[in-house]
């Protein structure tokens, strides 16, 4: 072979050396591209962003509305917590499950225990039923649902979910996970048909690797074809050190494998300071993927100078000859999320406030946020449907407490966020299976947003630059983006790109590909 052919030869060599890196670097790209599917994805964490200029990651807190419900009957108390809500749509009907308490403080004397019921049709206003199940008193007009656990013992925590499970029989359409106070350690699984008449799965505790004094959470995972179960442990021996979050998971709901503690990086989580009490994790519903909770965060600085300043101090003064901490520990509440149900982030702003109030929020065991947030219609004006959240009040401070419900956008947690000068937000590698791209987004009358589909490279795709996005502006939960007046996004199926977001005085809460 002459020289002229070897240089040929090196040639072509070199040329599919470099074809090859380039289709393995490709491959390698999209590989770690984010598949979203036709699933939403919420601005909540950090999980689809990769570069921001001039917009940041904004917590939005939810806002303060009425009181939904008043716990001052006579089997009820200053205690009441551990609420669940859930809307049933099946029976159009809201309930909520809480358990009924007088805490002996110094204050007042302390009750029995037990599982009450209210139920709602519009997540507004509520009703405690009579539901003749349990004698307190000597009467069954009451609407307590439990008051005991399957060996007889007091109802410390009582969390039912409606079961997602296709092979969930219709007399276990509801199942609920329940611990037991001052008796037999753990767990037990409950079912009903209706929510209201509960029988034990199990004669015994079906999980005991815990210690179980805070509300114990369960679901079924569509994500993970199982059942999942959030509850309490402490980072030492009983219940020394700190409190933290622990997970299991089930195929049948009675046999239940631990998988430790849920996890967090550096810096969040549960802290020796600000210790996690109720989780509050389970699937957003409009994106039940993504986990979502919201703990309640213990504070106790001890007595300072600051403690005698705290609303209520000579209540303070007489629970803490019961326990120092009845009078020092304050609580409040964040968000996390995972998509894997083990891997958590923390909202890197504080969710719900105890807030500018003389009474009701700055008590250990304020500020605890129900399980879960429902849909319910808006009270104001034409708005449209928002996300309900409800949240103890009061605790501690008397003979009664309360439960008030909190308004929100929906998807509203948090938004990508930019001010007067306009900024930039820039996606990891996705990939998408729908037509379109809705936003839930929101900006000024001054405020817009463009979007502009990239390559791998960063290069605008032909047809999808922000030049030929069409200006949007406005409030909407369903914004369809259009380029050129078009909303078509078929040719880029299964492709994976890069979207980028050019904002001013606006709010990016959530997008999907429809």
């Amino acid at each position: 072979m002459n020289d002229s052919g070897r240089r040929t030869l090196l040639l072509l060599a070199v040329g599919l050396f470099c074809i090859s890196v380039a289709a393995r670097q490709s491959f390698g790209q999209a590989k770690q591209s984010l598949d979203l599917g036709k699933q939403r994805e919420l601005f909540i964490d950090d999980h689809l962003i990769d570069e921001m200029q001039n917009v940041q990651l904004q917590v939005h807190s939810p806002v303060r509305e009425e009181i939904a419900v008043t716990c001052d009957a006579a089997w009820e108390g200053n205690g009441c917590g551990y609420y669940t809500v859930l809307h049933d749509k099946q029976d159009s009907i809201y309930r909520m499950y809480y358990h009924a308490w007088q805490i002996p403080t110094g204050v007042e004397p302390g009750g029995p225990l037990t599982i009450a019921y209210f139920e709602s049709r519009d997540g507004i206003t509520w009703e405690r039923p009579e539901l003749g199940l349990c004698e307190f008193n000597g009467s069954k007009q009451n609407n307590i649902m439990l008051d005991k656990m399957g060996d007889g013992g007091s109802c410390h925590d009582f969390s039912p979910f409606i079961d997602q499970n296709p092979e969930a029989k219709p007399e276990a359409r509801y199942k609920a996970t329940g611990a037991g106070f001052q008796t037999s350690k753990g767990v037990w699984a409950y079912q009903s048909p209706d929510g209201i008449h509960w029988t034990p799965m199990a004669n015994r505790p079906v999980f005991d690797k815990g210690i179980f004094d805070s509300q114990n959470v369960s679901f079924w995972s569509v994500k993970e074809q199982k059942y999942v179960l959030y509850y309490r442990v402490f980072s030492g021996a009983g219940t020394s050190g700190t409190r933290l979050v622990n997970r299991a998971v089930s195929d049948d709901f009675i046999h239940w494998t631990d998988e430790g503690t849920i996890a967090f990086p550096a810096g969040e989580g549960p802290q020796p300071l600000a210790q996690y009490y109720v989780n509050q994790i389970k699937p957003y519903e409009r994106a039940p993927h993504l986990y979502l909770g919201f703990p309640a965060r213990y504070v106790d600085h001890g007595l300072t100078a600051s403690t005698p300043l705290l609303p209520e101090w000579e209540l303070r003064e007489k629970r803490m000859t019961v326990s120092p901490r009845y009078g020092t520990a304050v609580t409040d509440s964040v968000y996390i999320t995972s998509r894997d149900g083990k891997s958590f982030r923390q909202s890197n702003d504080v969710f719900l406030r105890p807030g500018l109030r003389t009474r009701h929020n700055w008590s250990y065991g304020d500020n605890y946020i129900a399980w879960h947030v429902v849909e319910t219609e808006s009270t104001k004006d034409d708005s449209p449907r928002e996300l309900s959240l409800y949240a103890t009040e009061s605790y501690f401070t008397g003979r009664n407490s309360r439960l008030r419900r909190y308004s929100l956008r929906i998807d509203g947690f948090a938004s990508i966020h930019a001010k007067l000068q306009a900024g930039e937000l820039k996606t990891k590698p996705i990939t998408f299976s729908g037509r379109e791209l809705s936003l839930n987004v929101a900006t000024s009358a001054a405020g817009s947003v463009k979007v502009e589909i990239c390559d791998l490279a960063g290069s605008p795709i032909p047809g999808f630059s922000r030049n030929d996005c069409d200006l949007i502006y406005g409030d909407s939960l369903d914004r369809r983006v259009t380029w050129k007046t078009s909303s078509d996004v078929t040719a880029l199926i299964g492709r994976p790109v890069i979207l980028k977001f050019v904002m001013q005085e606006a709010d990016l809460y959530s997008l999907i590909f429809e």
